[in-house]
């Protein structure tokens, strides 16, 4: 099919798109039908939620200002309003305690309807701009213009198969998101805080029906927008564990996104340029391999592409509420996305008075999307931020201490957390040039795009790089996926290395109303100028960067398709976990016989789980405290040294069943810190001469091992 045109940028046209799909079916259906099943059951709907709220997205991008704008640019920034707006009814919704099934569908149904009406509107409404510009005979987009170096571009079409490449990747991040949360990854911990927190808390929204403040998670208090809408998945599945598949499919759509915000990105520049820019971001493999499990940095990163890509067409307003719902995913966004997106406005080819009440625009709406979860923090705790900021305002909850503070500094600081003392320039390397997961391509394009593309624009994604650079070596842990948030200026920067801003006839700065308007300056069409060296120069580093492309692609995928054949192969032979949540909750995975006996306890039973807060898989009540947080028993211990009494207090709140997972409480006692009275076996023997009974003991299955945790039952009187 011929390429589809819409107002002067160029799209994948059907054919590419068609092919495309076909080609991730195929491939997840070779690796595994009944993962292709699954997706076609579970993941649709997935998908389908936030096609809707994406389209829907389109009214608020209208009332914005982007009426007037082509029609992919509409699309994209409307869809980034849409999916990040979409996070905030579901805080509302559930703060009230109106999250019902039934509103769940009225929502996500209203959703459709009204992206559906936009959609159905949106060429009409087209239509009637153009021809009222065109009768006052102010379109000069359909003017005849001079020949540029993109209309004598060749083989557009054809390089639109290049988006090819990027199947292998989605097929990847369907595949992890059929597989049960704690298959992927080892390097995460098998997904630790996923079931810690990421699924563990809206799934505890879910059963309260209404979100709360839970004081034993902290992590709850963070910006939940991922959460949110694993929440919503969570509610029209109607089962908080079988709707995992729906909410890690989610972080896949939102790569979609990311890929479609990349494109828009590279598009301002040049249409081979949003081609590399887009394609380079679907085959980062930090994109599939976080996609694959329901962590945060897929919807942060695809807000704030698209922030970034409003930023670069000067629109402040939306650049600013894309970068506080960016925010919403993930604390780290607001020094690392928001901040530095900045820079952008201050470069734009305007006026110092117009770029200062850009900039305020910007920072006055990123604060009104982020300032939900400000609000609900400053509720619960008197701390907009917290835990962090505790130095500065403290916490009115009761839930955290200076000693707790204190232990969240140091583990939250790189050496410590790692127990090493090898140079903090040797980690950040190994964790970023040397890590394949930012791609090598892309490293490379960057760097012969910041060599070729000396001008303000090159300077300002410099400015975010060293900044984002400069704020994770010195003010995070340096978690290599911290610093996934360097792909946003990289792969613009990559995307610079082939095409030219100076052809590009369809994006224009905004007008600055301090400077009269100018004709525009004359442009040589002669044939002659596209024939000399510096076309052929041209030529060449567009051979090289898609080369580069085709190359890095290949090399990502064999190692990330390794990685992941690993984690999904035993003895080289497969796993079949697709789809198997019952593997988790009935005990049959390694390390998790426990879940099987608490789930087989009456249903009137309540457990406090002592090391342990991976509660997801749980089908019973469960107390507990997570590493940062206090621990109810360690506390009662110190208040009462009685053992009787400490059953009776037992009692007294429900508890019926103890759980000690004495594997997590060594790990936890080694790294970040655990209260020795619980780490003492002895006070498990004396309070089992007092009365608790033990009624289980569960190991992994190796010859010697000992016993990873034990189940007790607290005594009735």
């Amino acid at each position: 099919m011929p390429e589809v045109k819409v107002t002067g940028q160029r799209v994948p046209s059907l054919g590419v798109a068609l092919a495309g799909v076909t080609l991730i079916g195929l491939l997840v259906g070779l690796e595994s039908f009944a993962a292709l099943v699954f997706f076609l059951l579970e993941g649709v709907v997935a998908l389908a939620v936030l096609t809707a709220a994406g389209l829907a997205g389109g009214w608020i991008g209208r009332w914005l200002g982007l009426k007037d704008a082509p029609w992919a640019e509409r699309l994209i920034l409307g869809a980034g309003l849409g999916i990040g707006f979409l996070p905030l009814l579901v805080l509302g919704l559930g703060s009230l305690g109106w999250l019902t099934r039934t509103a769940a569908f009225l929502l996500t149904g209203g959703l459709a309807l009204a992206g559906l009406a936009r959609l159905l509107l949106d060429p009409w409404e087209m239509g009637v701009i153009k021809s009222s510009r065109a009768s006052a005979g102010a379109d000069r987009s359909m003017a005849v213009a001079p020949p540029t170096l993109r209309q004598v571009e060749t083989g557009n079409a054809a390089l639109n198969w290049l988006w090819l490449l990027v199947c292998p990747f989605v097929a990847i991040m369907l595949l992890g998101a059929c597989l049960p949360p704690g298959v992927l990854w080892r390097e995460e911990g098998y997904g630790y805080d996923v079931l810690e927190y990421h699924l563990a808390v809206p799934k505890i929204f879910f059963e309260e029906g209404r979100i709360t403040f839970l004081s034993n998670n902290v992590y709850s208090n963070f910006p939940l927008n991922s959460e949110m809408l694993s929440l919503l998945m969570m509610t029209l599945r109607g089962d908080p564990i079988e709707a995992s598949f729906m909410a890690v499919t989610v972080n896949t759509g939102l790569a979609l996104l990311f890929m479609a915000a990349a494109w828009l990105a590279g598009s301002r520049f040049s249409p081979r340029a949003g081609l590399l820019c887009g394609v380079l971001a679907g085959t980062t493999p930090w994109i599939a391999y976080l996609a694959g499990i329901a962590y945060t940095e897929v919807g942060m990163l695809a807000l704030g592409l698209c922030a970034l890509a409003a930023a670069l067409r000067e629109r402040p307003l939306v650049a600013g509420l894309l970068a506080g719902l960016a925010c919403g995913y993930k604390y780290t966004a607001v020094p690392l996305v928001a901040f530095p997106i900045s820079f952008v406005l201050l470069v734009s080819p305007t006026s110092w008075p117009h770029r200062v009440r850009h900039l305020l625009l910007y920072g006055c709406a990123a604060l009104l999307t982020f300032s939900p979860w400000m609000a609900r923090n400053i509720a619960n705790t008197g701390n907009p931020f917290f835990p962090l900021a505790y130095s500065v305002f403290g916490d009115g909850s009761g839930t955290w201490d200076d000693e707790i503070h204190v232990t969240w500094q140091k583990i939250h600081g790189s050496a410590a957390a790692e127990h090493t003392d090898e140079p903090l320039l040797a980690r950040a390397w190994a964790r970023t040039g040397r890590d394949f997961r930012l791609g090598t391509a892309t490293f490379l394009l960057a760097a012969i795009a910041a060599v070729r593309r000396r001008d303000r624009w090159t300077a300002a994604l410099l400015a975010m790089l060293v900044v984002q650079a400069v704020i994770w070596l010195t003010a995070t842990h340096l978690f290599a996926r911290f610093a996934t948030v360097m792909l946003l200026p990289m792969l613009v920067l990559a995307g610079r290395a082939v095409g030219d801003e100076h052809t590009r006839e369809d994006v224009k700065p905004a007008p600055d109303p301090d400077e009269k308007a100018k004709p525009p300056p004359p442009v040589d069409s002669s044939p002659a100028l596209w024939a000399g060296p510096e076309a052929r120069k041209l030529a060449l580093v567009q051979a090289l960067a898609f080369i580069l492309l085709v190359a890095g692609s290949g090399w990502n995928l064999y190692r990330l398709a390794g990685l992941y054949y690993d984690h999904t192969r035993v003895n080289r032979m497969p796993i079949r976990a697709y789809g198997r949540t019952d593997w988790f909750i009935t005990g049959q995975w390694p390390g998790t016989q426990h879940w099987r006996a608490i789930n087989s306890l009456p249903a009137g039973a309540r457990i406090m789980l002592v090391g342990e807060a991976r509660t997801f898989y749980s089908r019973r009540p469960c107390e507990y405290a997570t590493v940062f947080n206090r621990q109810p028993l360690a506390e009662a211990l110190e208040q009462m040294q009685d053992p009787t009494a400490v059953l009776g207090w037992l009692r007294e709140r429900g508890v019926t069943h103890l759980l000690v997972h004495w594997a997590e409480i060594g790990r936890l006692g080694g790294t970040y810190g655990f209260p020795p009275v619980l780490m003492n076996p002895n006070l498990y023997a004396i309070m089992v001469g007092a009365g608790l009974k033990e009624i289980a003991r569960f190991d992994y299955g190796q010859e010697d091992s000992m016993p990873y945790a034990t189940l007790f039952e607290v005594p009735r009187s």
